[in-house]
């Protein structure tokens, strides 16, 4: 065990030795629901912002929160690194500077750490794809079909044809009664439901506008 320890707090190997401690220590805080694993991800609005996701993306580093990104980087440049000053280290001696070895030894570690990282990042994509919401205001338009035996200008429940249940409001009086087709006009607010009129005077108002 002190070999070992040794071994991966000497140079070069400690470069990635305490950037991989810190992310360990970053991982049990996440699992431990303390900080959020996607704290080093930002929204690309900024030119900068913008052309470190270019980059990022053309490592194929995306998909993934930039700390996993990382993690697989340091890890896999840490592995290699170790074996190279195990076995490749040695036969070098005489040729370089034991510092200049290990700098070389740990770029060339980066270098084949990232496409490794990369090809690990395209299975996990899946894992943390997210779908964004949908805006109650963007839902104008959807057809529904009324749920409540009657729609007045305070009551009244719809379900949509992929099982979502909005509350309703409509104009009395009217021919709104359960089963009826009804269309999403206007969001609410105020009250966090929508304002319907029914499939045909829909169809019938856009027939009469074209």
């Amino acid at each position: 065990m002190e070999l070992f320890l040794s071994e991966i707090f000497s140079f070069p190997i400690i470069l990635f030795t305490i950037p991989l401690i810190v992310l360990m220590l970053f991982w049990l805080t996440a699992f431990a629901g303390l900080v959020d694993i996607e704290i080093l991800d930002f929204d690309t609005d900024s030119d900068a912002e913008a052309t470190s996701g270019t980059w990022i993306e053309s490592l194929g580093l995306d998909g993934v929160p930039l700390t996993v990104a990382l993690t697989l980087v340091d890890l896999y440049a840490f592995a290699f690194t170790y074996l190279a000053r195990k076995y490749l280290m040695p036969l070098l001696d005489g040729m370089l500077t034991a510092t200049a070895v290990g700098f070389i030894v740990a770029i060339f570690a980066v270098v084949i750490a990232i496409p490794v990282a990369a090809i690990c990042c395209k299975p996990l994509r899946k894992v943390f794809h997210t779908h964004e919401a949908v805006s109650k205001k963007d839902l104008d338009g959807v057809i529904c079909t009324v749920a409540t035996q009657t729609v007045t200008e305070s009551f009244g429940q719809a379900t949509a044809d992929d099982g979502m249940v909005y509350t309703i409001r409509a104009n009395v009086p009217n021919d709104l009664s359960k089963g009826s087709r009804v269309v999403l006009l206007e969001y609410s607010e105020d009250t966090d439901s929508y304002t319907v009129a029914s499939e045909a005077e829909v169809m019938a108002m856009s027939s009469a506008s074209v």
